[in-house]
């Protein structure tokens, strides 16, 4: 899982210190944008409950978070995999393509 989350980086990180601090920079802007469309999603939901706003954006903002961090993103495939319901529909968005192993 891990290692799949780094492919993207072709080693960039590794080869010199100034990747290693791009992609720290990169994964930490991604991870505080996530956690603020999280927390704006909660009012947005609110204020628009006929068009659902905050639905989307708060899926982005979990999206974001998971694939920037991974610890985050064994988090929260752990619990998402806890409802086989909704695992079967966002399983693509965490970069999961195959069946999970049962």
């Amino acid at each position: 899982m891990v290692t799949a989350m780094n492919e993207s980086l072709n080693g960039w990180a590794q080869r010199n210190a100034f990747g290693a601090v791009v992609v720290l920079v990169i994964r930490a802007i991604c991870i505080a944008v996530g956690l603020a469309l999280m927390v704006l999603a909660v009012p947005v939901a609110i204020l628009t409950p006929i068009i659902p706003v905050g639905l989307p954006m708060g899926f982005l903002g979990v999206i974001l978070v998971a694939a920037a961090s991974k610890t985050l993103h064994g988090y929260i495939t752990g619990f998402l995999r806890r409802f086989p319901w909704l695992w079967t529909r966002v399983r693509g968005a965490f970069g999961e393509r195959d069946h999970p192993a049962e």
